[in-house]
């Protein structure tokens, strides 16, 4: 049996091409978790790109305020609809004419426009108006006898519920697929997810997907099918700005009001179950800060050495750059024969001594420029090799070197760090990295941002995007 797309690349991967073609579709979810948009979506996206025709059946809005929402994101349905292409029917004023009649009109509508994608916006407001929950069930094998088995109308039925565990309604026992929206809060953002809860003669890889409704239905695609793909090209610049240094992801920038102050001590937090390896995280905001010419000392976060950092590097950092004003922290595990110029030679022993080899590589850093030094060190290798207790005899001096001498920090932590909370007073600027529905997001705790999906364009140049959960 044939598919037919969802309206999403991502959903599309997961159910294996789409819902099957002439199936039945239940979509079900609270009030505002996007399920008309989700359906809109699906019949804008089959008509203009997969030559279907398309009838909106709607029992709860009528039709000028839906078209003028629709087309505030991008959906033109008034411009399909004088095309013949699709239709909407308002059946707000005819619930109350009876399961039979409302289904005639249906059945008439279809076959005089030979529609091939039906969505029914709701069941539920239908089922309202039904006295009997008999006739509901009646009503529930006619459309799909009558309406998807006969006519082979694929056929998209949505479903106020407010969790996916509530009873079902007759509609969803026929149906081929079900799929529940939701929508939840994650430290303060919003969150929204959908739940694949049933697709016939489909095998399902992820079934639980974040999405957002900014400019329309978008799913996040998650790291095991391919999300956030590794840059082709070296990082488009994002130039700094007065006393600030840029994230090297513009709309980082724009979202968090610019980005790293002169003199200020900044925190990203990768929480414990983020599977994508810091040096990934990193990349576009160090290659940023030398490939403008600016000075970088790394101590790296913990499981990275200097020569990881160094090769993560070098496919979007000029040589020149990398040879000459960059930095990085390693210990002395054996002996060693031979140091390379970039990597800063620690024992491990006294982090009172070694912190002093990392400052002291700050200020001849310092020495050869006009602009902030931009150090970034991972806490978790601090307390891991010295321990909780001696790092915060530390924390104070290094944040003071910081801000006197008008740096800029990015300390890196994982939640389960001891050090964590004191880290996090003290950063002007808090960002948490979260894998959520197996997709990768930022967050801004100072200031607060919306949850923000990471990808990575490559036109000419390669550019980190975020798209927020709205």
């Amino acid at each position: 049996m044939g598919r037919v797309s969802t309206g999403s690349n991502v959903l599309d991967l997961v159910l294996d091409g789409g819902f099957l073609a002439g199936g039945l579709v239940a979509i079900t979810g609270p009030p505002g978790s996007g399920k008309t948009i989700f359906a809109a979506n699906w019949i804008h996206n089959g008509v203009t790109k997969l030559g279907e025709k398309g009838l909106y059946v709607s029992f709860v809005e009528g039709y000028d305020s839906f078209s003028e929402y629709m087309h505030s994101l991008g959906l033109d349905f008034e411009k399909l609809e004088s095309e013949g292409k699709f239709k909407f029917l308002e059946m707000i004023t005819l619930r109350e004419a009876g399961v039979q009649a409302i289904l005639e009109q249906i059945l008439h509508e279809i076959m005089d426009m030979n529609a091939t994608m039906l969505v029914i916006d709701s069941f539920s407001a239908i089922s309202q108006v039904i006295e009997k929950p008999y006739d509901t069930r009646i009503l529930a094998h006619m459309v799909l006898s009558k309406i998807v088995r006969r006519l082979g109308c694929t056929t998209m039925i949505l479903i106020e519920k407010m969790s996916g565990e509530e009873f079902y309604e007759p509609v969803e026992f026929l149906s081929d697929f079900i799929i529940h929206f939701d929508k939840t809060e994650v430290d303060g953002a919003l969150l929204r997810h959908l739940r694949i809860l049933k697709a016939r003669g489909t095998e399902i890889r992820q079934p639980h997907l974040a999405f957002t409704l900014k400019g329309g239905f978008k799913a996040f695609c998650p790291l095991i099918l391919g999300g956030l793909r590794e840059p082709e090209k070296r990082f488009r610049l994002v130039q700094h700005y007065g006393d600030f240094y840029s994230s090297g992801i513009k709309d980082l920038d724009d979202f968090m009001g610019m980005m790293f102050r002169r003199g200020c001590y900044n925190l990203l937090e990768v929480k414990g179950d983020v599977t994508l390896p810091p040096e990934r995280i990193l990349r576009a905001t160090i290659s940023n800060v030398l490939n403008q010419g600016g000075y970088v000392v790394i101590f790296p976060p913990q499981g990275l050495s200097a020569l990881t950092v160094r090769k993560s590097l070098e496919p979007f950092v000029y040589e020149n750059f990398l040879d000459h004003n960059l930095k990085i922290v390693d210990f002395r595990a054996a002996t060693v024969e031979k140091v390379e110029p970039y990597v800063i030679l620690l024992d491990g022993r006294s982090i009172k001594e070694d912190m002093i080899h990392f400052w002291n590589a700050v200020s001849e850093f310092r020495k050869k420029s006009d602009r902030p030094i931009f150090t970034l060190v991972g806490f978790d290798t601090l307390e891991y090799v010295y321990g909780e207790n001696e790092v915060l005899k530390i924390l104070g001096e290094d944040l003071a070197k910081t801000r006197n001498l008008g740096d800029v920090r990015l300390n890196i932590v994982r939640p389960e760090c001891a050090v964590a909370d004191h880290l996090r007073s003290l950063a002007n600027a808090h960002i948490v990295v979260r894998e959520l529905c197996g997709a990768v997001f930022l967050q801004g705790i100072k200031p607060k941002t919306p949850l923000l999906n990471i990808e990575v364009h490559t036109n000419g140049e390669s550019e980190v995007k975020l798209t927020p959960v709205l």
